[in-house]
């Protein structure tokens, strides 16, 4: 198969999205171009998320309730002290979302 921008054959490779879980891609060395097909994204990305869930435990913080991220979810999102961020219930849960 060949760049689409640089017509160089691409090689294929498997790309780290975190935790060790790869994604077989395919690269073009000259100009970093990449192709990966979807169901192999979309499967890597189910991965990724099970082996990244977090559990964690709802706190007293004086007269409310809190829930203490550990440091590598704090690390991975770049969460700050102070930082707003958004809770989205859905069917199945409460979807937090980080907006910077």
């Amino acid at each position: 198969m060949k760049c689409q921008q640089c017509k160089t054959n691409l090689e294929e490779i498997k790309f780290d999205i975190g935790y060790g879980i790869n994604v077989e891609s395919k690269h073009c060395k000259k100009c970093g171009f990449n192709v990966t097909d979807d169901k192999k994204m979309k499967t890597a990305l189910i991965a990724f998320k099970k082996q990244s869930a977090k559990e964690v435990r709802v706190v007293r913080i004086g007269t409310g309730l809190g829930i203490r991220f550990p440091n590598e979810v704090v690390k991975g999102l770049k969460l700050k002290k102070g930082m707003d961020v958004l809770l989205m219930p859905e069917e199945k849960g409460l979807k937090i979302i980080c907006e910077s």
